[in-house]
């Protein structure tokens, strides 16, 4: 661990060198002041009969919001006022001014960056960041600040107790003729002086971060290239700890190893190559247990994914073909009561039968393979030959899917066509590989459809017809639903008013007794004047019959009403010079 310490921080160390002698000279001239926003009216009146009310009778909400850009400096404000409550939301809490000069990019303030999924993967920091190509060839970005403020426990909003926690990282790409290489950087510190109270809430330690990543891409022959990275993390849970007496020499103002101190690795890496037309591809991924790093919100740990796919064309690209397969698995060393392995594949074929037909396909399959083991047995198991007692619990998923275009005419005026959609999915639990803990779960869901359409008229007119057939378990009675929707939209005023009407009946039985009857019929119509006001009017008119109840029909009746008006500048007005 001394030696890989050692050279990963002689290797931080020369790069970031060269990051940090990066010179600004002056920020690029633009248009001092940017202004955009807009302003939204929303009102929504709301009937009910034969049911108590779901929502107030009317509601009305008045929202807006303005963007100010003052030479980079971004300062968006908004607000939403109700009948309900009223809410105002400005920035100055967190502010953010991002100026670009040639080819770098500077950031201050609040932002974010990812250079790492193993190092900093996007945490939100108060601090600055430069980035920039210098060259078509390389790449870099550098950033500093702090990534946790000092709070204390009677924070009220909502934060759990922290030091005050700062940060610095840096990241790095080189790309030559047949490949790439790259490093990033991270390291952060809590600071324990920082803390705003006497007494520290208990399991609330300093903590301490190195996080380093390599990356490499090489094409090792023609169309065939690898790509691998490697994280490395070393993680001091309470900086308080003794040092360790192994510790790299003259290396404590970056890093001290203590005590405390873990290393955890990470490595990915994946191979691609393309051959006539089809593409063949797998990655590989092994995160170790406990894996972590202070510049992630969150990191997944204790995982191998393993995935391979494959995808091309035949008879001139007239077939598509794709196919994935991949497997994950947790509890890498066994560590843990229990262990879990997924496994899933995925296939998909689109088909051009012809110039008016297409068809697509596709079809996935989920297994989810759940060992627990009694921890007293592992603890005190006498005899390793001798089987533990386990429970197996697997979980299967099948998803089907089948969709048919067929456009019938297509000219310049008229046009029409048929489409229909097929849906399955089936799931279920097995239990010790024998017995179903919930039986299989069926779903079936169809939809035939047609479209025809006028475009001198501005005119569509759709008709479709929906079937869905749904079971719990083969002990459960089977639901199905049924019904067709009537469908028009007409453009009035050379299109200037958008008007819309359907009609949609729905039958549902089960046990071929129906259940109930639901009836819906919906209006409405849009317009847009002079590219940012836009006026938008929708009604639901909802009637349902409960064939098993006397007092069977409730209707509801929602009609909303919507202004907007939105600008993108302030325009300057030209004077004329006399002379």
């Amino acid at each position: 661990m001394k030696l890989t310490l050692n050279i990963i921080l002689l290797l931080s160390l020369l790069s970031s060198q060269r990051l940090f002698a990066q010179q600004i000279d002056k920020i690029g001239k633009e248009n001092p002041v940017k202004v955009t926003g807009g302003i939204s009216v929303n009102q929504t009146a709301y009937s009910a009969w034969g049911m108590e009310s779901r929502r107030d009778p009317y509601r009305y909400i008045l929202s807006g919001n303005l963007n100010f850009d003052v030479y980079g400096m971004a300062i968006p404000l908004s607000f939403s006022y109700s009948n309900q409550n009223f809410s105002y939301n400005q920035p100055f809490n967190q502010f953010s001014l991002a100026p670009t000069y040639k080819w770098m990019n500077f950031q201050v303030g609040y932002g974010s960056i990812s250079l790492s999924p193993y190092t900093l993967g996007g945490h939100t920091f108060f601090g600055g960041s430069v980035s920039g190509s210098p060259s078509d060839r390389w790449d870099f970005t550098v950033m500093y600040g702090r990534l946790k403020k000092a709070v204390a426990t009677s924070n009220e909003g909502g934060e759990s107790p922290s030091f005050r926690r700062m940060g610095v990282g840096f990241k790095t790409d080189y790309r030559h003729k047949s490949g790439s290489l790259g490093i990033s950087f991270f390291h952060a510190k809590d600071n324990p002086s920082t803390y705003p109270t006497d007494s520290l809430p208990e399991g609330l330690l300093p903590e301490e971060n190195l996080a380093t990543s390599f990356t490499i891409g090489q094409q090792i022959i023609e169309n065939l290239t690898i790509q691998t990275e490697i994280g490395i993390s070393f993680l001091t849970t309470d900086t308080q700890s003794e040092k360790s007496p192994d510790r790299p020499q003259g290396l404590d103002w970056i890093f001290t190893s203590r005590t405390s101190t873990a290393m955890y690795w990470a490595v990915n890496g994946g191979i691609n190559y393309t051959i006539k037309g089809w593409n063949i591809g797998g990655s590989y991924e092994r995160i170790g247990p406990e894996y972590r790093t202070l510049g992630s919100y969150y990191a997944n740990s204790d995982l191998e994914t393993a995935t391979l796919n494959i995808a091309g064309g035949l008879f001139q690209n007239k077939i598509n073909l794709g196919a994935n397969l991949g497997t994950q698995r947790d509890n890498l060393t066994g560590a843990n009561s229990s262990d879990m392995s997924n496994f899933n594949m995925a296939f998909n074929l689109a088909w051009n039968v012809n110039e008016k037909i297409n068809v697509n396909s596709s079809y996935s399959n989920f297994r989810s393979f759940t060992v627990i083991r009694d921890q007293f047995e592992v603890i005190n198991e006498a005899d390793p030959n001798q089987p533990l007692d386990t429970l197996n619990y697997t979980q299967l998923t099948d998803a089907a899917n089948i969709g048919i275009n067929w456009r019938i005419s297509q000219s310049k005026n008229i046009a029409q066509s048929i489409s229909l959609n097929v849906n399955y999915q089936q799931t279920a639990d097995l239990q010790t590989d024998s017995a179903a803990v919930n039986a299989d779960s069926k779903f079936w869901n169809g939809a035939l459809g047609w479209n025809w359409s006028h475009k001198p008229m501005d005119l569509r007119f759709g008709i479709s017809a929906n079937a869905s057939l749904t079971q719990a378990n083969a002990a459960m009675p089977s639901t199905f639903t049924t019904g067709p929707t009537l469908s028009i939209t007409k453009g009035f005023l050379k299109k200037k008013i958008k008007a819309r009407s359907s009609f949609s009946i729905n039958q549902s039985r089960t046990d071929q007794i129906i259940q109930s009857m639901v009836y819906s019929w919906r209006l409405g119509a849009s317009t847009t004047l002079n590219k940012v006001h836009t006026f938008n009017l929708s009604s639901v008119l909802l009637n349902r019959l409960d064939q098993q109840k006397a007092d069977n029909s409730i209707s509801e009746l929602t009609v909303s009403l919507a202004y907007s008006f939105r600008f993108n500048g302030l325009k300057k007005t030209k004077s004329k010079e006399t002379n």
